[in-house]
């Protein structure tokens, strides 16, 4: 840097969290994780394009814990690492129905922008991880 009027470049921070929740099962609060999720998401520097992915994926998971689960606690986990912004959900399930339309959707959706993600009950508990891809080099 040989201009002392020039901002010194740095490089990317590609990590950020993990911010750990722990909210009732009210779709209402959506936004409010949304929001989080794009704060997150820009602080590790992502494009905006990547942003609004992550908000896609981050609200078809926290929706399919509230609409196939018992009601109780929803508990949400959120980070940047490298080139990938994971969300792990989890919460209780009586009657989960692997084949309800609700959840095919959810599963395009997931399919469409992340580069990996799975619906699981590990006995009363529904586990839903789903892994939204970003750029590995970035430059702003």
């Amino acid at each position: 840097m040989n201009n002392p009027r020039e901002l010194p470049r740095e490089p990317a921070v590609r990590q950020c969290g993990p911010v750990e929740m722990r909210l009732p099962a009210d779709p209402e609060l959506a936004s409010a994780v949304r929001l989080s999720a794009s704060a997150m998401a820009a602080a590790g520097k992502c494009t905006i394009a990547e942003i609004d992915d992550v908000k896609l994926a981050v609200s078809e998971v926290l929706l399919a814990l509230i609409e196939h689960g018992s009601g109780r606690a929803v508990e949400l986990s959120m980070e940047v690492a490298d080139s990938r912004f994971v969300i792990r959900g989890v919460t209780e399930t009586r009657d989960f129905d692997r084949s309800h339309p609700d959840l095919a959707l959810c599963e395009t959706v997931l399919g469409e922008v992340c580069d990996d993600h799975s619906i699981d009950v590990v006995e009363s508990e529904l586990r839903i991880k789903a892994g939204v891809p970003l750029e590995r080099n970035h430059e702003r």
